[in-house]
C-alpha cells in the first residue's frame, strides 16, 4: 500500500509540479494546441495580463510568468505574523516559500538571511519577475526582509505593518533599505 501511494504521489509530482522548470511559454509552445483552442488560449493570456497589470500596477508588457502573479494574488491582505505559514498571519520568509512552492514547484527555506546566502545575487537593474529583493530593515547588519520582485519596480512582501502587499523599491522607505536582488538557480540533475 505504501508503494503504491509513493507511486501515485510522483506521478502526481511530475504532473504538476513541472519538474523540468519550463516555462509556462515553452510547455504552450510544446503542447501545440489546435488553431481555435491556440487563440482562445492566447486571449485568456492576454486577458489575465490585463487583469493582473491592474491588480499589481505593473506595465503590462513586463508580465510573462502568470503562475506567479496567480500565486501571489492568493495571497495579497494576509495578515503579518512573525513564525506564520498560513492564510490566517504569514512572515516575509514563508510568503516566499509559499509563491516559490507554488508557482516553480521549488523549497528555498530558511529566513530571509539564509534566503541571501543560498541565491546569486544581482544589482537591482538586472533583476527580473521571480527574482528576491533583500532588505536590512533593522539597524542589524543581517538581512531581515524578504521579497518577490514582479517588475517596473514593484514586489510583492509581507510587510509588518500591512501584511502581504505590493510595494515600489522606489519609494524612499525601501531605497534605503534595499540591499541586492537574488537569483534562485534552479538545478535539475
Amino acid at each position: 500500500m505504501k508503494k503504491v501511494l509513493f507511486h501515485i504521489i510522483l506521478i502526481f509530482s511530475m504532473l504538476f509540479c513541472n519538474l523540468g522548470f519550463t516555462s509556462a511559454q515553452e510547455q504552450a509552445k510544446q503542447m501545440a494546441l489546435p488553431e481555435p483552442e491556440a487563440a482562445q488560449s492566447a486571449a485568456l493570456e492576454d486577458y489575465l495580463k490585463g487583469y493582473y497589470s491592474q491588480v499589481f500596477g505593473i506595465n503590462i508588457s513586463t508580465i510573462f510568468d502568470l503562475n506567479l502573479y496567480a500565486s501571489i494574488e492568493k495571497w495579497l491582505g494576509t495578515p503579518y505574523r512573525y513564525a506564520g505559514k498560513t492564510i490566517n498571519g504569514i512572515d516575509c520568509s514563508s510568503f516566499v516559500n509559499k509563491i516559490y512552492e507554488s508557482a516553480y514547484c521549488f523549497f528555498i527555506g530558511g529566513n530571509s538571511a539564509n534566503m541571501y546566502q543560498k541565491v546569486k545575487h544581482i544589482k537591482k537593474e538586472e533583476l527580473t519577475e521571480g527574482d528576491l529583493v533583500f532588505f536590512r530593515i533593522n539597524r542589524s547588519k543581517n538581512i531581515s526582509h524578504v521579497g518577490v520582485y514582479l517588475g517596473d519596480n514593484k514586489f510583492a512582501h509581507a510587510s509588518r505593518s500591512k501584511g502581504v502587499i505590493i510595494s515600489d523599491l522606489t519609494h524612499p522607505y525601501y531605497k534605503k533599505h534595499f540591499v541586492k536582488g537574488g537569483r534562485v538557480e534552479f538545478h535539475t540533475n
